[in-house]
């Protein structure tokens, strides 16, 4: 018996999805990161991570690395060409051969068609595109440098600005900003400085600080609008960006992936995403919001690298409609 395996790589887990070489799901199973962006980790602590993970899952199964015939990487920190040379190489020193391997943000577009492009915006952003021909672009996910001005962490660090900027520059004002001190421990606008100077505290209550702002902008707060605004425009650039450097002669999907897009309720964050991508690209297009595992994505990934695999249109609406988040996350290992 072979098996193919689709890998989830955050920054902040590592789900291995184990599948028979027919698609049927075997296991999943889920370990701490093993990104080599992580803490004292780099390219080589990344390859150990990685094995003793991938050892307790083909022990618990009794199969080696020569029963996988493909596997799907979907890997944080895969953004620049050296990472791509070193994480290609890690994968390859612990023994597979056929695989993909590319950004964790391809995965929301694996796991939803055969092509388009994905927009992260989770706890950061970037914009990840397949064409028509199999290309695969990104846009973004270096940071501020490479024009990422999305994600939860930016959200957080906005509303900790636009604080002092009003209090100190000036700035528009905000019904939010009483409930952010209380949230940031702090009384008096002074004490901003000392805040930012420490900013472990803003990252630490960032869900809180987000969570807030979201609720002022559904209520109308401008301030607060205009951040995730502002948010929308800048994921909504990087997809067009991916779509005018690629090849799409048809509708485009786009997937949106990530908390910010699944767990916010203010809407105007969406129209502005579509408005701007619509104001740049001549293709239509058809945003929908990722609700499949990633992990999934990376095993159909690996199921399009089997000479004559299982993947097909119907197989990937029946494991889309078996393998839902919530039975994802019963059925997970650990």
């Amino acid at each position: 018996m072979k098996y193919i395996l689709g890998v989830d790589g955050g920054n902040s887990k590592t789900d291995y999805l184990l599948c028979r070489e027919d698609g049927t799901f075997v296991d999943i199973l889920r370990r701490p990161t093993c990104s080599h962006e992580h803490a004292g980790v780099g390219y080589d602590g990344m390859q150990e991570k990685m094995q003793s993970q991938l050892n307790d899952l083909f022990k618990k199964h009794n199969i080696g690395v020569g029963d996988i015939v493909a596997v799907g990487f979907g890997l944080a920190g895969a953004d620049t060409q050296d990472q791509y040379a070193n994480l290609k190489k890690r994968v390859e020193n612990i023994g597979f051969t056929n695989y993909g391997l590319a950004n964790d943000g391809i995965l929301g577009v694996k796991a939803t068609a055969a092509a388009g492009v994905c927009s992260i915006n989770g706890s950061g952003t970037v914009a990840l595109g397949i064409d028509e021909d199999g290309e695969v672009l990104q846009v973004g996910g270096i940071g501020t440098l490479s024009g990422d001005h999305a994600g939860g962490g930016h959200i957080a660090r906005m509303m900790v600005e636009m604080s002092y900027k009003h209090y100190f520059r000036c700035g528009m004002g905000s019904s939010s900003f009483p409930e952010l001190f209380g949230l940031l421990e702090i009384s008096e606008p002074i004490e901003l400085f000392d805040l930012i100077n420490d900013g472990g505290r803003i990252w630490r209550g960032s869900k809180e600080i987000i969570q807030l702002c979201d609720a002022h902008a559904v209520k109308g707060d401008p301030l607060c609008q205009k951040i995730l605004d502002d948010v929308g425009i800048n994921c909504g650039e990087g997809v067009a960006g991916c779509i005018r450097l690629s090849k799409f002669t048809k509708e485009v999907a786009i997937v949106k992936a990530g908390s910010i897009w699944t767990r916010l309720n203010y809407n105007g964050m969406a129209q502005k995403f579509e408005e701007t991508i619509k104001s740049y690209v001549d293709v239509p297009i058809n945003p929908v919001l990722l609700y499949a595992p990633p992990a999934l994505g990376a095993a159909f990934w690996a199921l399009e690298l089997v000479p004559g695999g299982a993947l097909t249109e119907q197989y990937r609406q029946e494991m889309t409609s078996f393998l839902t988040v919530e039975k994802y996350e019963e059925l997970v290992t650990e």
